[in-house]
């Protein structure tokens, strides 16, 4: 017993000595769960050497939420210490504000109505928001049915330059390949804010929808795009629904049965989205394709790939990029690699200059070797 304590003394001491460095979001740069909890050990010091410092607040309540990748238990418990130790510690503060308000929509904050608090940060906005800052108020603004504000800080946060440029071309390709006012539906960060970002910022593609799934369940939310698509989504008391999966297959099948062949799938929707409609989905390209009869999908894909698509920025890397804009340069060999035969086969000249292309988009990131040789084994075995 001795030996174990002894030992645990030594970790946290050794822990206790790390240097506190920013936390940003996994989408940028994923670390593992050590790192997060060292991470929060050092900036909870911070404060308490400096209980003003809103920038140690947010980095040590950061590093306890990103803590729940691996262990949701600890963090909700960890998350809620930290945000009842701000409240005593800066109340009234912008930082404050906005932690309070993402502790109680992650579901370890005090009380269900955050939207106060969000109301009462976005009054207190620094002129030197972070990438995480504008993050999170687009999607508050949105979630919120706010169009207007929510232009107007997608605009800012484009200007800013905070985003990946990387992961700007991506989602940009997946929109050109859509079809005019089409209706793109997933989740996640990664996959609708840069979209938000180049409709207003760059003033493309404005005719297409975006649709946040996991927004659906929000009411201010389905209000506005009741009224963008001239739909009725329904409402939770409208039948008795057995499970969470059967009301949002109710309303994404209410989009689907309005728009039918309009509406698209990003390949990075959680598959349990998508699964009712798995029959009726094809691929072309980047986005999956909803229609109720069968198509060439390849002839589009093609077209795609050969005149949509901006591909020639993955044949060189001039800076570092987040861990999930690498990740989707790498994706494009996961969902291009079945043109290959196809071009092999009719096109040399276009065959070369794909495989150039997918190989660049593998190689040109800092994935791991092993990670690497298993998405151009995708394309070695075509």
């Amino acid at each position: 017993m001795m030996l174990c304590l002894t030992g645990l003394t030594f970790a946290l001491g050794t822990m206790a000595q790390t240097k506190a460095v920013r936390v940003e979001s996994p989408i940028v740069t994923e670390k593992d769960f050590m790192w997060y909890t060292e991470q929060k050990e050092a900036w909870r010091e911070a404060t308490q050497r400096n209980p003003q410092d809103e920038e140690a607040w947010q980095n040590y309540y950061d590093a306890a939420r990103y803590m729940t990748w691996w262990d949701e238990s600890r963090n909700d418990t960890t998350a809620r210490q930290v945000i009842r130790e701000m409240r005593e510690a800066i109340p009234n503060t912008y930082t404050y504000n906005k932690c309070a308000y993402m502790a109680i929509k992650l579901g370890h904050g005090e009380g269900t109505d955050g939207d106060p608090y969000a109301e009462a940060a976005l009054t207190m906005l620094p002129d030197d928001m972070l990438l995480k800052d504008y993050n999170e108020w687009v999607c508050y603004l949105a979630m919120k049915g706010h169009e207007e504000r929510m232009a107007q800080m997608a605009k800012r946060f484009f200007d800013s330059g905070l985003y990946s440029e990387t992961v700007l071309r991506y989602s940009y390709n997946e929109l050109a390949g859509m079809e005019q006012d089409g209706i793109y539906l997933s989740s996640g960060d990664a996959a609708i804010i840069p979209k938000w970002l180049i409709q207003v910022g760059m003033g493309m593609h404005r005719d297409k929808t975006i649709v946040a799934i996991p927004f659906l369940w929000v009411k201010e939310y389905r209000e506005w795009l009741n009224k963008k698509l001239g739909i009725k989504l329904p409402e939770r008391e409208d039948r008795d629904y057995q499970t969470n999966d059967a009301y949002e297959r109710d309303m994404l099948q209410t989009i689907i049965d309005r728009y039918g062949s309009k509406v698209y799938f990003s390949s990075t929707t959680p598959p349990k989205s998508m699964e009712p409609w798995k029959e009726h989905l094809y691929n072309e390209g980047l986005l999956l394709k909803y229609s109720a009869k069968a198509y060439d999908n390849m002839a589009v894909k093609r077209r795609n790939v050969e005149e949509r698509y901006m591909l020639e920025y993955l044949l060189v890397s001039f800076r570092p990029d987040w861990t999930t804009g690498q990740r989707l340069s790498a994706n494009y060999a996961v969902l291009l690699a079945d043109l290959l035969p196809y071009y092999a086969k009719h096109d040399q000249k276009r065959y070369d200059w794909l495989m150039r292309l997918l190989v660049s988009g593998v190689t040109n990131t800092s994935l791991d070797e092993e990670n690497k040789q298993q998405y151009l084994n995708l394309l070695l075995n075509k």
